[in-house]
């Protein structure tokens, strides 16, 4: 299903609809954020109210409102804001849904967690967006936020080489031709390693790469195997083996503490 380009209302736009994410993903996923809450926050998740930047169909927020004490979803995109309000379920109290741009959401609440899963790459101002997410997050709060790496040699919408290395122009030629869509906007807003270090160096912060908690979780890899399960195993002994390997890793887990 094709749609029209909606950047100018909103800042991303879709070619096709936004699929639900597998349901072992999301759960294994969300024990992820448990695990990095009770590490880094030391306190448990009953406690702790959540923003979730980018909700999408509202799978991941669902899911944490089941493990956390408040979840409020913020997604730009209005079909996917709708089907999150259609599917949550009715005994779910402790979560709601808003259709807004992260830079227009206005709330006198600050939240102890702000999850952005791999949204920094549709993001066309990342630095009006991340102020304002550190505007809404509570000092010595945790943004837990995973993205692509720009220079992994497989773009990772698409899977073709060396798409995200490419300037924009030449990037949209290259998927009109190999796959028949327009513009490689919405995603092409991707950074590498020594890019995140830079941006968020800019804000009020400290933070971390982490590997995952569970190196075999659903999370990094569900249904891939053979030599893709080498390929993982080997760029995380990498990881372990020096930090600089985080250049040429797949993508990144970041936990981001505000300075209290």
């Amino acid at each position: 299903m094709k749609t029209n380009l909606q950047s100018r209302k909103y800042p991303y736009y879709f070619e096709s609809e936004i699929k639900p994410n597998n349901y072992k993903i999301v759960e294994s996923g969300v024990m992820e954020i448990v695990r990095a809450t009770k590490k880094y926050q030391k306190r448990n998740p009953e406690q702790i109210s959540v923003l979730d930047v980018g909700s999408g169909r509202g799978d991941f927020s669902i899911q944490l409102a089941k493990a956390f004490k408040k979840v409020v979803g913020v997604e730009p995109y209005v079909q996917a804001y709708k089907y999150a309000l259609k599917n949550t379920p009715k005994e779910l109290k402790n979560i709601s849904f808003h259709h807004k741009k992260i830079e227009q959401f206005q709330t006198k609440e600050r939240f102890d967690l702000i999850v952005a899963l791999t949204i920094f790459e549709h993001i066309q101002n990342p630095k009006e967006a991340f102020t304002k997410v550190f505007e809404l997050l509570k000092p010595g709060g945790v943004i837990y936020l995973t993205a692509p790496n720009k220079y992994w040699i497989f773009e990772q919408h698409y899977g073709l080489p060396f798409l995200s290395w490419f300037p924009l122009r030449i990037a949209n030629w290259y998927l009109k031709k190999t796959k028949g869509v327009n513009s490689f906007e919405d995603s092409s807003y991707s950074k590498g390693y020594y890019g995140m270090r830079k941006f968020f160096d800019n804000f009020p912060c400290k933070y971390e790469f982490i590997l995952p908690f569970d190196q075999e979780s659903a999370y990094i890899g569900y249904g891939k195997k053979g030599i893709y399960t080498y390929i993982k195993n080997f760029g995380i002994a990498l990881i372990k083996l020096h930090p600089i390997f985080w250049s040429i890793s797949k993508g990144f887990i970041m936990v981001i503490i505000k300075n209290k």
